[in-house]
């Protein structure tokens, strides 16, 4: 938790496929964009209404996962050590979902609980 906040952490795969050279295999044409696009959009959409919503209840950090990277926390290197697929989301160190972004009233679900427990 941060100061009585509910801590959301959402670690994401790199939505293009980057290579070293630029996009990779995930960004071949302009209907894939176009699908990343919306996809990138929904998701800060949802993350948008969520601090909206839940405006001093929760806290809300987002990092894409680069392979080239290992100081991520222990339970995030849990998961990436156990090949299990993007995206990982935690609340408050917990996974609560992983391999799938949840929809807004899934994380509207998950929320409301613990607000009871931070007051």
């Amino acid at each position: 938790m941060v100061n009585n906040r509910i801590k959301i952490e959402i670690f994401e795969g790199d939505p293009f496929g980057s290579s070293c050279c630029g996009p990779g295999p995930a960004a071949n044409s302009p209907e894939a964009m176009e699908r990343i696009r919306k996809m990138l959009t929904e998701r800060s959409q949802i993350v948008e209404k969520l601090s909206e919503e839940f405006n001093d209840a929760i806290h809300v950090e987002r990092e894409i996962v680069s392979p080239k990277r290992w100081d991520y926390p222990e339970h995030v290197k849990k998961l990436m050590f156990d090949n299990k697929s993007l995206p990982y989301i935690f609340i408050n160190g917990e996974a609560v979902a992983v391999g799938k972004f949840p929809t807004y009233e899934e994380f509207a679900t998950l929320i409301t609980p613990r607000l009871k427990l931070t007051k």
